[in-house]
């Protein structure tokens, strides 16, 4: 039985990723981190020797889209506070799946404040490139993401599973968006203890997996 450690990132319900711990995984250390939460779980994976990472959402590079989008996000942080903020993120972090559900946005609303708005702000707009993290460690890597995330598309999972250095799958749920671990929950839960387990999981080309 391994260590299993989760990185949820600023953004998360106030549930977090607690749906993922406990796990069956292979001995050694194993990652899990969402969105921003990436980079401190690629450095840890550097610094520890970790045998594998699940990246959900990852968030690792900014590029002159995503900050558009998050001077949208700033610009309705200060106009409008936490409910300013939560309405624009409404249509860049939520599928077509949930993005009508009033339950799931006020669950994932109850854990926003200012101050953690501001610090998530913050941190992202300070990204560099940190893809060359992934150059650092030869754990096998998973990628997640909603198929239909307008906040980091497609495309920013496969920039990741591209520079793995090891071992790396990319898996993309219909109909999810950015939150996805929290719009398909179930599906994300089997992704991961798979991958986990060393189980079910084999590469195909182009860095899908099935």
């Amino acid at each position: 039985m391994g260590e299993v450690r989760l990185f949820p990132g600023l953004l998360a319900p106030p549930a977090g990723l607690g749906f993922l711990e406990d796990l069956p995984s292979e001995e050694g250390l194993h990652l899990v981190a969402f969105g921003e939460g990436a980079l401190a779980a690629l450095q840890a994976a550097f610094r520890e020797g970790a045998k594998s990472l699940v990246l959900l959402s990852p968030l690792l590079r900014r590029d002159a889209l995503l900050a558009a989008k998050l001077s949208a996000l700033r610009f309705a942080l200060e106009c409008g506070g936490v409910e300013g903020f939560a309405r624009v993120g409404r249509a860049l972090f939520f599928g077509p799946r949930s993005a009508g559900s009033e339950e799931i946005f006020a669950a994932w609303k109850e854990g926003l404040s200012p101050e953690g708005v501001a610090v998530w702000l913050s941190q992202v707009e300070a990204l560099g490139d940190e893809r060359r993290w992934l150059r650092g460690t030869e754990a096998r890597v998973l990628v997640v993401q909603g198929a239909l995330d307008a906040f980091t598309p497609p495309l920013y999972g496969q920039e990741a599973v591209d520079f793995a250095k090891g071992e790396a799958l990319r898996f993309t749920v219909e109909g999810a968006g950015h939150l996805v671990p929290w719009e398909a929950p179930e599906e994300v839960l089997d992704l991961v203890r798979d991958f986990l387990s060393g189980e079910a999981f084999r590469p195909l080309p182009g860095g899908l997996a099935w």
